[in-house]
């Protein structure tokens, strides 16, 4: 009686050069041997598609056809057992499931009678050599991968401003786009400049030609590549970095940390024009104390020279020399200093909270390490998956975008917290130092700095009377730190401060202590 067959043929796309494998190739052969044998085939199914999986629409259709037509049906035939599968488990149970229908699945090239027991060690070698290639060659593609992004080569699509172009040698890299370059760098600089909400800023992008969504644009902000970096993930004991790319960055880096400071809030809007003369140092920080209202300053013409004053801005006659006034905040200042074993012993609370906060830094750093390991892990159980066929390409890009992205904020978290100064005891020195000698700070500083050192010793306004200051608001720390033994002994009392030895300077605020210091 003569043996009928299907004939199975496969190829897929990374094959079709390779010689012996075109689908023609195959099925010449195969029809060759049905000849030889005297073997009728009967149906011919032919794909291209992977062989990680059974999961292949030709494939499907040879299964149901043997289903149901199983009694008309004595092999399956291909090429070789690499055409049949690259995946040594699926394939003893799919070859199980031709032997359940009474069909046998055979190789031309490499045939085996199955009944004999020890023809099975032959099929396990031809089975789980393919398998094996299939992760040689994925291992040396990943490697590749990294090796090329080590050395500072962008993988992928390009990224809004740049084009993936070849360079002399055939390899990929990108370039600016010629429309798009100059709107990812308008998009930075007036995000600095902070003229318009985030949102607003992508709407008018977006008329010029930059077509982000409200998700994606606070991420091209955030992306490196645009400061010339590549970002390679961990790989093996290779940990998540930002290397140095080879294509042309579009911002310098000063630009970048302003519009990361803008996205983090940690950013005000540049002042328009300055103002500020060294000759009124106290211009902003004064109050009328006819009105309420601030006092500016202006300088006036007389016997031969400029003299400035401090004035009223709604027309008060409040005004005085701005010399004299300027004179009797130094000497204020000049009494402002802590007693020796007052300021030793903020120095050193101020050691033991940031040992203890460094702590707290030190677990966050931990568990941001492991929630990169995590979102790592998913990717290459990802890769494991496309190269299973499980999921599509398009599938493993989104889900792989999505989850660096992830590590790509984590790592820019664990970065800002590793950025903290490791010399901060000499950081906390020196303020103490600034703090101990606060009128030589303010006499050396810059006016600038002198508007710094004002503003953190007095957040209320200072009203100037009599050749006095008081303010209805003196610092916590200032105040604390600053206060003399008498003062404390009557605070207790829950008196008023009385006779304090810069009383006649500045009318210091009440300052409410517990009954324990």
């Amino acid at each position: 009686m003569t043996k009928t067959a299907i004939i199975y043929t496969r190829v897929s796309t990374d094959e079709q050069a390779e010689k012996g494998y075109s689908l023609q190739y195959q099925l010449d052969r195969i029809q060759k041997y049905c000849d030889i044998q005297g073997i009728k085939h009967i149906a011919h199914f032919q794909e291209d598609f992977s062989a990680k999986t059974f999961e292949r629409p030709e494939f499907k259709k040879l299964l149901l056809y043997c289903k149901a037509n199983r009694s008309r049906i004595d092999y399956v035939l291909f090429l070789n057992w690499s055409r049949f599968s690259r995946n040594a488990g699926d394939s003893y149970s799919m070859i199980r499931e031709f032997q359940k229908l009474g069909i046998e699945p055979q190789a031309i090239e490499q045939p085996l009678d199955l009944s004999i027991p020890e023809n099975k060690m032959m099929l396990a070698f031809y089975l789980a050599a393919p398998e094996v290639e299939n992760d040689r060659r994925s291992m040396n593609v990943r490697s590749g991968m990294q090796r090329a992004r080590k050395e500072g080569r962008f993988l992928g699509t390009a990224p809004r401003g740049y084009k993936n172009v070849r360079d002399i040698n055939n390899k990929p890299i990108i370039v600016p786009h010629e429309l798009e370059a100059p709107l990812v760098i308008k998009a930075f600089e007036e995000c600095s400049q902070q003229n318009l909400s985030l949102e607003n800023l992508r709407k008018e992008m977006r008329k010029k030609g930059l077509n982000v969504s409200r998700a994606a644009f606070p991420e091209l902000l955030r992306n490196r590549i645009y400061i010339g970096e590549i970002f390679v993930s961990g790989f093996k004991d290779d940990p998540d970095q930002h290397v140095q790319g080879i294509h042309q960055p579009l911002i310098s880096r000063e630009l970048f940390e302003e519009v990361q400071a803008v996205l983090d809030g940690r950013s005000y809007k540049r002042a328009t024009k300055n103002t500020a003369k060294d000759e009124l140092p106290l211009r902003g920080f004064l109050q009328c104390r006819i009105c309420g209202g601030l006092l500016t300053g202006s300088a006036s013409r007389g016997n031969g020279g400029k003299y400035f004053y401090y004035h009223c801005q709604k027309g008060c006659p409040e005004r005085f020399k701005a010399l004299d006034a300027n004179q009797r905040f130094e000497e204020y200042l000049s009494f402002l200093k802590p007693r020796p074993e007052v300021a030793d012993l903020y120095q050193l609370i101020l050691k033991d909270v940031f040992k203890n906060s460094n702590k707290e830094n030190l677990v966050l750093v931990k568990k941001l390490d492991e929630d990169i390991s995590k979102s790592r892990s998913r990717i290459q159980k990802m890769q494991g998956l496309l190269l299973d066929d499980k999921i599509s390409s398009e599938d493993y890009k989104e889900m792989k975008l999505v989850e660096e992205k992830k590590m790509h904020e984590l790592s820019r978290q664990k970065a800002s917290l590793l950025s903290v100064d490791e010399d901060f005891t000499q950081y906390i020195e020196t303020s103490c130092n600034l703090i101990k000698n606060m009128d030589q700070a303010y006499q050396n500083a810059t006016l600038d700095l002198r508007h710094l050192i004002i503003g953190s010793i007095f957040p209320g306004k200072l009203i100037f009377e009599e050749n006095k200051y008081r303010t209805n608001r003196l610092n916590e720390v200032v105040s604390l730190l600053c206060l003399g033994d008498s003062d404390l002994q009557e605070n207790k009392k829950g008196h008023p401060v009385k006779n304090h030895k810069v009383s006649s300077l500045v009318v210091p605020p009440r300052i409410e202590l517990g009954s324990k210091v």
